[in-house]
């Protein structure tokens, strides 16, 4: 889902520029320079970039019609790329509904508000979604327009400031600084020391630079990246924290480096993709309710083995984008004898993907705005805390309503256990955060448990141990001399785990498919 990632620890406080240390660009980096320089664009096929890119054409002749298998953002977003450009597209999804992850429930209270059921935050440098969002007329909203409060953090039975998480990182960032330095060569390619990194996990990590860092920060990183990634600090990669926190607090504490979370679209963020359809819709043929169950090559083409609820379809193709996650993609009959590089078929079998979990638990007010407990600040409903809940938000903000709704997102083995049953126990531990709030339910509550969705099986993509360095780059590559592509979330290289992966996926895989150049 990246689904909507947390929006942990985003304040901007004042400079600690000691803490801070040059260091070389990570790769995370380097592709946004790159992307600012055009040296990794977006299709431009659309919008005010088709006139741009108008000298550089299709140079692949499309045989027959497209196949496209998986009806999420990052396959939608392909098939009204390569309608634009005059191709043919088949879209399969095995669900009754397109949208994948982008799914929005309305009417959750007395209100009318709605809750995210997957993906839910937009970052301000999310450039494919923020242009296709425009390009179709999707409005975005700002939610930092007009929102007040802070974060808490409640530790050891403690609350701690922003000013405090900045005291107490100043040891650990200088370390992490330290070891961010020559992950990558001046090619942008991750380096020796990058690849040993990449080897130690995060929870092995901590212990080696937690030195002379307090007991809580270290507690208060592992409860951010376990929900974030959606994996244990155990299994995580050391690298999806040094790779990505940024260890500079000149401009505050940035625990999940230039992700802001400002944005999200308005009136719910699956209106984009259902924007998406309905602007292929008649030029697309849709096929819903079709899950594809075998795949295999049979000389030019490919032969997909689709089942409905009833009967058994087996369309051959030229061309296939594949925008199946590979937790789906892995248990699909054939795929193992597909003539695909080594390192596809180790992507496919083991990526990892997160266990994460979403609950809205809903509240006749918002009794977190308030301050309590002779406190000056109130919350802003951002609480991360050594409780079972990990890590919450408030999905109410920039809804109209004096109701309050809170979103409790979790990962990793507590993600994975969750159940209804969890619900009452979440919320008192939430009451002994903000005294009363228990009283304030509402009743109204909703879940989405991704990994035991049947369509899915996990929440989206997240680098296991010795993963990092490898595992997009290989996910993202075109197999069977580029009759196969592949789109999704967790095929970019630029936003794995978030939308705007998915939607920069569907570009990449549509030019990859027509031979347009960046």
């Amino acid at each position: 889902m990246n689904p909507g990632r947390t929006p942990l620890f985003r304040s901007v406080m004042r400079a600690m520029r000691e803490a801070s240390a040059p260091h070389a660009h990570s790769r995370r980096e380097f592709l946004r320079l790159a992307s600012a320089a055009g040296l990794s664009a977006t299709i431009g096929l659309h919008g005010q970039e088709a006139e741009k890119k108008e000298e550089k054409p299709a140079t692949n002749k499309i045989e027959g019609p497209v196949a496209i298998v998986g009806g999420g953002i990052g396959g939608l977003t392909a098939a009204f790329r390569l309608m634009q450009a005059g191709v043919e597209v088949h879209l399969y999804e095995a669900q009754e509904r397109f949208g994948g992850r982008m799914w929005t429930k309305r009417d959750f209270n007395k209100d009318g508000m709605f809750v995210e059921l997957g993906g839910e935050l937009v970052d301000s440098n999310h450039t494919d979604l923020i242009e296709l969002a425009k390009e179709l007329g999707v409005d975005l909203q700002n939610l930092k327009e007009g929102d007040a409060g802070v974060d808490f953090y409640h530790f050891g039975g403690k609350f701690y400031t922003d000013k405090d998480v900045i005291t107490a990182f100043e040891p650990l960032a200088k370390k992490i600084a330290a070891d961010a330095e020559g992950l990558t060569d001046d090619k942008g390619e991750y380096t020796a020391k990058a690849r040993q990194l990449d080897n130690t996990s995060l929870k092995d990590y901590m212990k080696q630079v937690g030195s002379g860092t307090e007991r809580w920060i270290l507690q208060m990183l592992e409860v951010a990246y376990v929900p974030e990634y959606g994996v244990d600090a155990e299994r995580q990669s050391a690298l999806n924290l040094i790779d990505f926190i940024n260890p500079d607090t000149s401009n505050g504490f940035q625990i999940f480096g230039e992700s802001d979370e400002a944005w999200r679209v308005r009136g719910g963020n699956d209106t984009l993709p259902t924007a998406v359809q309905r602007a292929i819709s008649g030029k697309v043929k849709l096929h819903s309710g079709h899950r594809l169950v075998r795949i295999q090559e049979e000389g030019s083409k490919i032969k997909l083995s689709f089942t409905t609820d009833s009967k058994l379809l087996t369309p051959s193709y030229a061309n296939v984008i594949m925008a199946l996650p590979f937790t789906i993609l892995r248990g699909i009959d054939g795929v193992t004898e597909l003539k695909l590089s080594e390192d596809k078929h180790k992507a496919i079998q083991e990526m990892g993907y997160g266990t994460n979990l979403k609950v809205m638990y809903g509240f006749s007010e918002r009794l977190w705005r308030k301050p309590f407990g002779g406190r000056e600040e109130f919350c802003n409903g951002a609480v991360y805390a050594d409780k079972s809940f990990q890590s919450v938000w408030e999905t109410s903000r920039g809804q109209s309503g004096d109701s309050g709704i809170i979103t409790n997102f979790m990962g990793g083995t507590i993600g994975a256990q969750y159940g209804p049953e969890n619900i009452e126990k979440y919320i008192a531990e939430l009451d002994t955060i903000f005294p009363g709030l228990k009283a304030k339910a509402d009743g109204n509550k909703t879940m989405l448990n991704w990994p035991s969705m049947k369509t899915m099986r996990g929440s989206y993509s997240s680098p296991l141990v010795g993963q990092y360095t490898w595992v997009y780059g290989a996910a993202a590559k075109p197999e069977l001399d580029g009759k196969l592509i592949f789109a999704g979330e967790h095929t970019s290289g630029e936003s794995p785990g978030f939308m705007n992966g998915g939607v920069e996926s569907g570009n990449r895989a549509a030019k990859e498919l027509l031979g347009v150049e960046a």
